[in-house]
């Protein structure tokens, strides 16, 4: 058999096939996409650097407000409590101008007052304008990189304007407290001068009934517990004093013009000896033509009432006849007796005060006590009292 050999021509289609010259491009192919690849991640990571960036930056800014925030409070509180206390002082200031009794209020320390608590006033203000709002809490957390930049931008402004504040309203305060001690010091001062000047005060009306006096002695003493803050129990305790001052004045006023007459100054005499012996005891006085049958001639006669509350009181009537007699022995030793009862007041542990008969013993061994002979300081009429009573009568003073 003759052995076939295939032309060239036949033998061609027998080449290597053409999808195998394809192969060396595959390697560039798997490079572009390493590349892509590696740019997402990157790009990922910058992204997500960004956002932490973002967030680092506003939990930062978030908790340096929250710290200013809560630091704030602290110095409100106590700018609020100081601005009170000054609006207080200023108020009672403002009140002491309606005192009317130079003895109470001196021209100087008025002008005084009014200088330092227009001072206060004008501090206030400034103090009111700091500002005393708390602060606003932070917005919701956003969630984009922007937003959380331009929130913490916002923040850190905020935290620097509170921290400001903060500062201001401790320098106010502080301000403000020296102000309001400089003010209790005068007002403080004020107070004492006018406790001081009660005494002389009364002494000036002494012919007023009790009832004023013991309103005068009771506003007294409220201004005197007031202390030395100026507040408003202090300027009510003064106006109060200033209105006993005036009623005790006008009571005293009232009732020397009710003893005018031809025996008017010798009345006032035999009253300021009751007084001077009265051991404190408030005395007040009512004349008579007659008493329990007497007072025409060279006879008189007297009556006296007594209470304890109040340190003492007593109403004395007289009659007549012992200012026309005064200052004969019998008159004194007369008042003496009277005023033996009035003063019982302060002694009636010394004696049975609850039998009539033991007070008109116990009054006439007191005038007794002062010198006074035994007949007319009362013993015609009530008996000699004992020893041990008249031993008694002189430890009352």
């Amino acid at each position: 058999m003759d052995e076939f050999v295939p032309d060239a021509a036949e033998s061609a289609p027998m080449e290597t096939p053409p999808v195998l010259e394809v192969e060396p491009a595959a390697p560039a192919r798997r490079r572009t996409w390493l590349w892509v690849s590696g740019a997402v991640v990157a790009t990922g990571l910058i992204v997500a650097g960004v956002q932490l960036w973002a967030n680092l930056s506003y939990d930062d800014a978030n908790d340096a407000f929250l710290h200013a925030r809560v630091s704030a409070a602290p110095a409100t509180a106590t700018l609020i409590a100081t601005m009170d206390s000054a609006d207080k002082r200023t108020a009672a200031a403002k009140a002491l101008e309606g005192v009317s009794a130079p003895e109470l209020l001196s021209s100087e320390n008025r002008a005084s007052l009014a200088a330092a608590a227009e001072g206060l006033a004008t501090d206030l203000a400034d103090a009111g304008r700091i500002g005393l709002d708390p602060p606003r809490e932070p917005q919701k957390k956003p969630l984009m990189p922007w937003e959380l930049f331009l929130q913490a931008s916002d923040l850190r402004d905020r935290t620097t304007a509170l921290e400001d504040r903060t500062a201001d309203q401790d320098d106010a305060a502080r301000s403000l407290s020296d102000s309001v001690g400089d003010l209790d010091a005068l007002g403080g001062r004020i107070l004492d001068a006018a406790h001081a000047a009660v005494p002389a005060i009364e002494k000036t009306s002494v012919d007023s009934r009790f009832a004023p006096v013991i309103e005068l002695r009771k506003a007294a003493d409220e201004v005197k517990s007031a202390g030395s803050r100026l507040d408003e129990s202090a300027s009510d305790g003064m106006l109060r004093l200033d209105k006993a001052v005036t009623a005790v004045r006008a009571s005293a006023k009232s009732e020397l013009a009710a003893k005018a007459g031809p025996l008017y100054e010798t009345r006032r005499k035999v009253e300021a000896y009751a007084r001077s012996i009265s051991g404190g005891v408030l005395l007040e006085f009512v004349w008579t033509d007659r008493l329990l049958g007497q007072g025409a001639g060279q006879s008189g006669a007297g009556t006296a009432t007594w209470d304890a509350n109040d340190g003492g009181t007593s109403h004395i009537t007289l009659t007549n006849s012992i200012a026309r007699y005064w200052p004969a022995e019998w008159t004194k030793a007369l008042v003496a007796h009277e005023v033996g009862h009035s003063i019982s007041a302060k002694c009636y542990e010394k004696f049975d005060w609850e039998n009539e008969h033991a007070n008109e013993q116990w009054a006439t061994a007191w005038a007794m006590s002062w010198g006074y002979d035994a007949y007319d300081s009362g013993a015609n009429n009530y008996g000699t009292p004992p020893k041990s009573l008249q031993q008694a009568a002189k430890t009352c003073r």
